[in-house]
């Protein structure tokens, strides 16, 4: 019996009914008053039905009916949906995404998004740094979005139930108006986040994050060695600032990610780097891949090569199998390399999500490694709308268009959706669903952003070619 419930295809089937995708279509139409029927019903499943009308109370019985066939065959407690899950307006707003995913595009492996479930806002092109990687070749103020268009910003990601936005830069922390666009969808209930240098992480400035509504801070550390970070980071000196700054920010009761971005020349230094930051009281180890655009183009030989990434996978993986902190990784090859170790075992199932078990591999491939176009996008400082933040190409402005068309619309990002097009070894992996490869990457190395990753061990003859002519085919 427990077989039969816990099946993943009869899940998927169950959910790509016509009359589940009707139901989920139906619930998640905004009614006339603004407010949408599902987050409604989801306040309510569980608890006394006070505030329902008898008719709406008979509509929400087939949803209800639903929700608990769903319960059941995930095995999930009645009490934890209740507590847990549609307790939380946030969480609430991400099922009502992902309702309207399935409803619009069906169950899929991985899963497409009716709208993002993560938007990463480079606030600002404003930065005290000069790092060498930098993909956003930050430093002076260019063209951006008044506070006004800032604010209608967070109201088009509440109207598309986008449940996370990540602030990053430049340096946000370096924007006057960053504060007040962050108490603002902070009000919303959506969950922040910010990336910084750390410089700027004094204990003032830690405490004023977390009183505006900031969940989540990630630190750029690069090594153990000062004299490394010193030297990427453009300026003598900047190690001890950041190191305080992630203690502050541990000490001001928010949860902290150290992150490295790894090339050549710290990919030794990971594990003394992943021992730092358990000492330091961080919560998590997050690497990033580097990808060779802004000013990273000029540095595009210290990239890791196949061989390498395999060394840097290696690590994270024993890093992640002790469970003392999270560990994750932008390079979407990590589930690939959970998989191939144990899909039983712990399996990253995304960049900020992890799972265990007989259904971690199942997990894995509905979220799908590589997001962008797909379950996330970026926004520039001027509204432009890009499908990463690595990947420069625009894809609308907001104002100009609404975030949904630019979303449904856009030819780069249906096609980011579809990985049966993607070329090289990307497009028939076995691992295809888990990771896809980094489209930053293809993008950055072929000008393609269905090319290959040249940073896969199964794309190890596209990596070759380009020790001669490196980037000789990006055109944009």
């Amino acid at each position: 019996m427990n077989r039969y419930l816990m099946n993943p295809e009869r899940v998927r089937r169950y959910l790509n009914l016509w009359i589940v995708r009707a139901v989920f279509r139906w619930v998640t139409r905004r009614t006339r008053d603004g407010s949408v029927r599902l987050e409604k019903l989801l306040m309510h499943y569980g608890k006394p039905k006070k505030g329902l009308s008898f008719l709406e109370f008979l509509s929400f019985l087939p949803v209800y009916l639903v929700i608990d066939i769903l319960r059941v065959l995930l095995r999930w407690k009645k009490e934890y949906l209740v507590r847990e899950i549609f307790g939380s307006r946030n969480i609430r707003r991400a099922t009502i995404n992902l309702a309207r995913s399935v409803a619009e595009y069906g169950a899929t492996r991985p899963q497409k998004f009716a709208s993002p479930l993560l938007v990463v806002w480079n606030f600002t092109n404003l930065c005290n740094l000069r790092c060498r990687h930098c993909y956003q070749n930050a430093g002076k103020r260019t063209a951006q979005l008044s506070l006004e268009e800032r604010l209608r910003v967070v109201d088009e990601l509440e109207e598309n139930f986008v449940p996370t936005l990540a602030f990053s830069g430049g340096e946000p922390l370096c924007d006057p108006e960053f504060f007040t666009v962050a108490r603002y969808a902070a009000s919303k209930e959506i969950y922040l986040s910010v990336a910084t240098n750390g410089t700027l992480l004094s204990e003032d400035m830690c405490k004023k994050l977390k009183d505006h509504g900031i969940q989540y801070v990630e630190v750029s550390l690069e090594s153990s060695s000062p004299e490394y970070h010193d030297r990427f980071r453009g300026i003598p000196g900047l190690w001890e600032k950041t190191v305080k700054g992630i203690e502050n920010a541990v000490k001001a009761g928010l949860l902290v990610g150290v992150a490295p971005t790894v090339t050549r020349g710290n990919l030794a230094d990971l594990p003394a780097l992943y021992r730092l930051t358990k000492e330091l009281g961080a919560h998590r180890f997050y690497v990033f891949n580097f990808i060779p655009t802004g000013r990273g183009r000029e540095i595009w030989s210290d990239d890791l090569s196949p061989e390498e990434r395999e060394e840097m996978l290696e690590v994270l993986y024993g890093c992640l199998m002790e469970k003392e902190i999270q560990v994750f990784s932008t390079s979407p090859q990590f589930g690939r390399k959970c998989v191939e170790k144990n899909p039983e075992g712990i399996v990253i199932t995304g960049h900020y999500s992890v799972s265990e078990g007989k259904l971690a591999r199942v997990g894995a491939e509905y979220v799908g490694g590589c997001g962008a176009g797909r379950a996330y996008c970026a926004l520039q400082p001027d509204g432009t709308v890009t499908p990463c933040v690595f990947m420069p190409i625009p894809v609308g402005r907001l104002f100009e268009k609404r975030l949904k068309e630019i979303w449904d619309t856009s030819r780069v990002l249906r096609e980011l959706r579809l990985r049966e097009l993607y070329r090289g070894h990307c497009g028939v992996c076995e691992f295809r669903a888990v990771c896809g490869g980094c489209r930053a990457r293809a993008y950055a190395y072929f000008g393609d952003y269905l090319g290959p990753d040249p940073g896969c061990k199964f794309n190890a003859e596209w990596y070759s070619s380009l020790k001669e002519t490196p980037f000789a085919q990006v055109t944009a």
